[in-house]
């Protein structure tokens, strides 16, 4: 058994999310997901598109059958990991912080929230 050495607790959950960001050859998307699991700092998901480290996601929660809410935006978050796992992208990101988002990726807070 291996022992988890995160501080933070996490929270297995099957949430359905909508995931905006932009792919490896550069194009923007919106894919549905599930959250795996969440905790204060982060999120894991899976997608069937790899995104590389460093990207920023939007993660937007929708109701049981895929609707969005009305009062609910899109969060947004830096992936730290990807890995390939039973075809899909198992993806782990983390909540960016206040004043983290550079001015190159500013345009992408836009793009995300139309």
């Amino acid at each position: 058994m291996t022992e988890d050495r995160r501080s933070d607790k996490r929270l297995v959950l099957h949430s359905p999310v909508a995931i905006t960001g932009i792919d490896e050859a550069g194009r923007q998307f919106t894919e549905p997901s599930r959250l795996e699991n969440v905790s204060d700092k982060g999120c894991r998901f899976s997608i069937g598109r790899k995104i590389q480290p460093g990207a920023i996601l939007g993660v937007e929660p929708l109701g049981p059958n895929g609707e969005k809410y009305p009062d609910e935006y899109p969060r947004l978050f830096v992936v730290v990991w990807v890995e390939f796992r039973g075809g899909r992208f198992s993806t782990g990101a983390r909540c960016l912080v206040e004043g983290e988002l550079s001015e190159e990726n500013s345009s992408f807070a836009q793009v995300s929230s139309k």
